[in-house]
């Protein structure tokens, strides 16, 4: 892996390599870099991937809090230029969908096609992500673990993919705190609201019909904002949609990123 010492933590990522256009991505607050095991052959046949762990995710390391929205933007262009990558696609979900709606909202040149997926302009509310850092700084990450997984899928997955479960759960277990914590705040503060409108970059939404965390109509709000937009919402899919739905999801990201949509 690869790594730099960044505003909120030492960021590493995992890069595939190759000499095809740059692909990001960027997972959700609670995951970690895996989360898109079940995209990455496919993704791999047509893109360069860098596959980033934000900061106290997966093998980041975080300094203390809180972040914004701009500092794990910023963050994110800094992995790109260490890559080489002046310009390159970008697919989030959830926070990571947050933090590239910012990056198309605010280094327009820097993105070629974005992919947001299960994200909005605003996440949750202030009070939502203020109880969750209260909870995290009291009792570590176990005290939110079956709150917050609870919401990430739809009825039955942990019966039609126990690994898949097993494996979220054992990574949001292994969090650091402060970092959690620090992407929590930045959950809690970040309102792109206005900004969204500014977005020139080819763009896909990404939603699923049973996101509780981001519901669809949030996804329908940013295509209506976001000048030429197309959205897809995911049937039997929650929150991380990737996971839910897998096979529909890569079909409709490839389609995005060969340019038949």
């Amino acid at each position: 892996m690869t790594a730099l010492d960044a505003r909120t933590g030492t960021i590493r990522w995992s890069d595939s390599g190759g000499d095809r256009p740059t692909l990001i991505l960027l997972h959700s607050v609670g995951t970690d870099r895996t989360m898109w095991g079940p995209q990455l052959d496919a993704l791999h046949r047509v893109r360069r991937v860098v596959n980033v762990d934000l900061p106290g995710h997966g093998a980041s390391s975080a300094h203390p809090g809180p972040y914004t929205i701009q500092d794990l933007g910023k963050d994110i262009l800094d992995v790109a230029a260490a890559c080489g990558a002046a310009d390159f696609d970008v697919c989030g979900i959830s926070l990571g969908g947050l933090i590239a709606l910012w990056l198309a909202s605010n280094a327009p040149g820097a993105v070629s096609t974005l992919i947001a997926c299960n994200t909005a302009a605003r996440i949750g509310s202030e009070r939502l992500w203020s109880e969750r850092i209260e909870a995290v700084e009291r009792g570590g990450m176990e005290a939110v673990r079956e709150a917050v997984i609870s919401r990430f899928f739809a009825p039955g997955f942990e019966l039609r993919y126990p690994g898949a479960f097993d494996t979220v759960n054992r990574v949001f277990a292994e969090i650091d705190p402060v970092g959690y914590a620090g992407c929590c705040a930045a959950l809690r503060d970040a309102d792109l609201t206005e900004a969204v409108a500014g977005i020139v970059s080819p763009t896909l939404i990404i939603g699923g019909d049973l996101d509780v965390a981001t519901p669809p109509e949030q996804s329908v709000w940013l295509h209506d904002r976001i000048p030429g937009s197309t959205v897809e919402v995911i049937p039997g899919a929650a929150h991380l949609s990737n996971l839910d739905q897998p096979a529909l999801f890569n079909g409709i990201v490839l389609d995005m990123l060969a340019g038949d949509r």
